[in-house]
């Protein structure tokens, strides 16, 4: 849902990401979101934005 933090850690390397979804709507058919991301890779965080719509499977595509 939107506002809620979703957190996890890639053991094998030692990087740790948080998604954080912040807003979502309706597109020609397709839900989608606008999301934050933060990743810490090697010590250094990093923060992108993007948005994700959910494929016919359930999956989510990143598409911008």
């Amino acid at each position: 849902p939107v506002g809620q933090r979703v957190q996890w850690e890639n053991y094998q390397t030692g990087a740790d990401y948080t998604v954080t979804p912040v807003r979502d709507y309706r597109t020609a058919g397709r839900y989608c979101r606008e999301y934050q991301a933060q990743a810490e890779v090697g010590g250094r965080r990093q923060q992108t934005y993007g948005t994700a719509c959910m494929q016919p499977d359930g999956s989510w595509e990143i598409v911008s």
